[in-house]
Formats: structure tokens, sequence, C-alpha cells
């Protein structure tokens, strides 16, 4: 049993020292042993300190109380139903204060992360990892596994892809040594395939994809494979097999139809944008992007990202007319309101209006003293390459060589990272 580690979450949740829980039982010493499961207590030490604590330890457990956790974690894992999920958890947050099974106990206490990132409250996930952080290493095998993928779920939430990718990967080095089942193997395959995507690293990205999508055709969980060929497209595309790209954005689409996944469908139609664009087929990347800018239930996000792409192609196209429609289109969606949570995108529109404006000053101003900034706060190399070197080629249309040359360096740094990821 994993019982120092109980002891410990315990002792901090009731804001307790170590010297007011070992008082009168044991000493400091051997407390701190305990809780970093350096020795196994005797039952007599084990009863005092729960007494202390309030609470009961033992190994047996009701199978009907396991199977409702077990449940619970499945829910986390397949369902989009915050109710739902919401709902369970009452029940589980219930039964939970009966569990004297203390690896039952870190298992939903582990869980809590996950819930909490699938009900938007990133900040308590946050706050869940740094209570069990200083536990983390009594975990057993399963719990270590678990630890380490939520760790990577919050990561690639908080858009931190360096440590998503490092935490998935962890988490998978468990997966030979534990008994998962399909679909929690192909939950993390799929979360790598992602992650590697959102690095460029392609070859990685379509392995995973692939691997997923074989787990996922077996248990016949369509939304999923609809969302490894979106991947796999994305893969295709990048290395200009425009014909598997596209081949992989209509399968998805067709299982996201069949499963009627309107945010499937509309995520396929954004990404055929791009490869249209790719393809220099101007109108029909428009055409499948106005599907997504022009329906309100599409999450903003996916409406901003659509638009930005719109301006940058038009503008590239030299498009101006078309170029500032979409820019006013973009600014009539931020606003104070939700414009940090959208910066990134909000900074890329003005970058745009200001070089068509021929306000060279705030361009510059902007790019220099925010844009730039922000994007390598974010470890955003990706895009900051790209505009790195749209800066670049400003200065260079300017005559500003010097300039321009700290900026196309910055465009080689940007790529090295990419690469080096």
């Amino acid at each position: 049993m994993n019982i120092g580690a109980i002891i410990k979450l315990n002792r901090i949740n009731q804001n307790l020292t170590q010297e007011e829980l070992a008082d009168g039982i044991i000493s400091i010493s051997y407390l701190s042993k305990i809780e970093n499961g350096k020795i196994e207590p005797n039952e007599e030490v084990i009863k005092l300190l729960c007494r202390k604590l309030g609470i009961q330890i033992n190994s047996q457990i009701d199978d009907s109380t396991r199977v409702k956790c077990n449940e619970w974690f499945h829910l986390l894992l397949t369902s989009s139903n915050i109710e739902e999920i919401k709902q369970k958890y009452k029940e589980i947050n219930e039964v939970s204060k009966t569990i004297h099974d203390s690896e039952l106990q870190l298992l939903i206490k582990i869980h809590m992360i996950r819930y909490y990132l699938k009900i938007g409250e990133t900040t308590r996930a946050f706050e869940q990892i740094n209570n069990l952080k200083d536990v983390s290493g009594t975990f057993n095998n399963l719990q270590k596994y678990y630890w380490y993928k939520f760790n990577g779920n919050y990561y690639s939430i908080v858009e931190e892809e360096n440590d998503a990718l490092q935490k998935y990967t962890l988490s998978e080095d468990f997966i030979p040594h534990l008994d998962l089942p399909e679909d929690e193997i192909a939950d993390i395959l799929y979360s790598l395939a992602v992650t590697y995507s959102k690095h460029r690293l392609t070859s990685e990205a379509q392995s995973y994809a692939n691997r997923a999508l074989e787990y996922y055709r077996q248990i016949y969980n369509f939304s999923r494979c609809a969302e490894c060929h979106i991947v796999l497209g994305i893969c295709y595309r990048r290395i200009n097999n425009h014909q598997k790209a596209e081949k992989n954005y209509q399968l998805a689409k067709q299982l996201a139809e069949s499963t009627d996944n309107k945010r499937l469908v509309h995520l396929t139609h954004l990404n055929m944008g791009y490869l249209y664009f790719t393809k220099g087929d101007y109108n029909q990347a428009i055409k499948h992007l106005d599907i997504i800018v022009n329906e309100k239930d599409v999450p903003l996000i996916d409406r901003l990202a659509a638009l930005t792409s719109i301006i940058g192609e038009s503008y590239i196209n030299n498009d101006l007319k078309e170029t500032k429609k979409r820019i006013n289109q973009g600014l009539n969606l931020i606003n104070a309101k939700n414009k940090n949570k959208y910066l990134s995108f909000y900074y890329e529109i003005l970058s745009h209006l200001y070089l068509i404006d021929k306000e060279y000053e705030k361009f510059e101003n902007l790019m220099i003293n925010e844009f730039i900034p922000y994007l390598k706060e974010q470890k955003n190399y990706a895009k900051l390459a790209g505009f790195a070197e749209m800066l670049g080629n400003h200065f260079e249309s300017i005559h500003k060589y010097k300039s321009a040359s700290t900026y196309y360096k910055l465009v080689n740094f940007s790529y090295k990272q990419i690469v080096q990821i």
C-alpha cells in the first residue's frame, strides 16, 4: 500500500506540519520516512496517525466501489458530456470518503487533474498537480502512467508543447509494464500524434496517428478515427502529398458526419482550406474556410484561425481588398473582454492592417515590442519563423539591411528549435 503518500496528502490538506502530526506518536524523522515511502510502518502507528487525521485506511475495498471508480475513470477518457462527468464526480466524491484503499485513493486524486481539465478548470488542475508533486515519487507504475499523462494533458491545453511532449513520452514508457485497455493505449498514442504534429515532426506524427487509428478501428470509435485522419491529412499536406492529404480529410469528414460530430466536420473544412491554399487554389480554399467563419456555433478560436489564414494568403496574393475585408471581420470578433485570450490572432490581424495602411512605424513597434516577444514567450516557433521573416522582408524593402539580418537570423533560430524538439 502507498500509505505514506495518503498520510502526507491528508496532512497537507489539513494544513498540519510534520511536527504537529507526529507529536505524541512518533518522531518527525520517522514520519518523514513514512511519507516518502522509505519505510512501512506497523499497523498501530498507521492507526494512530490516521485517527489524528480523521481518516481510515486498510487494504479492503468493496468491489462495487472499485467498479464505480473505474467507470468514472473511463468516463473521463471517453465522454465530452460535461454535465454527465460532473454528476458522476459527485457520486465518486461521496464514495471516496469511504474508500480505505490507499492506491485507489491516489488514483482518484491523480484523475482529479483530468477532471478539472475536462470541465475547463485549468487553474484547479494546476493546483492539483502541485498538491501531488511531493508524493509523486512514491507512485506505482499505474499511478505514474496517469500522472505523466494528465500532466501532458495540462501542458497541451496551456500550449506548453515541449513539456507536453516530455510528459506524454514518460507516460508511454509505462505501457509495456501495464495491462491497459485498448482505448487507453489509443488515447496516449493519439495525444503523442497531435503533439508531434504541433512540433512539425511529421514522421513521428504519422507513425503515432496510424498506430492510434488501428486501435480506434478495432473498437469502432469513429470520431477518434476521424481525428486521426485529420492528423494524417496535416502530415501529408506538410510533405506536399496533396492527394493523400485530401483523401484523409474526406475520410475524416465522412466519419464525422456519420456520428453527427459537427466540431470535426468544421475541423475538416478548416484543414481543407489550408490544403487548397497550399495547392494554389485560392477560391476553393476560401470556400471551405468561409464555412467556418460564417458559422456562429463554431468555437471562436477556429473562426479566427480561418480568418487569419485568409488574411495572410490574400495579402500574399496582393488581394488587398479581400485582406482589408477579412481584417475588419476579425476585429469585429475580438473585443476588450476576449483580446488577451486571442492575443496571437489580434497581433496577426493588426500587423497586416498596419502594412496595408502603410503605417510602418506602428507595424514595427507592434512586431518588435509586442508580437515577436509574445511568440518567443509562448515558444511558438512555427509562427515566430513566419512573422520574423515578414519583419525581415519589411526591413529589407526599406533598405534597413542590418535590422533585416537580425530577424532573418531569428527565422533560422526558430526553424532550428522546431527541428531539435
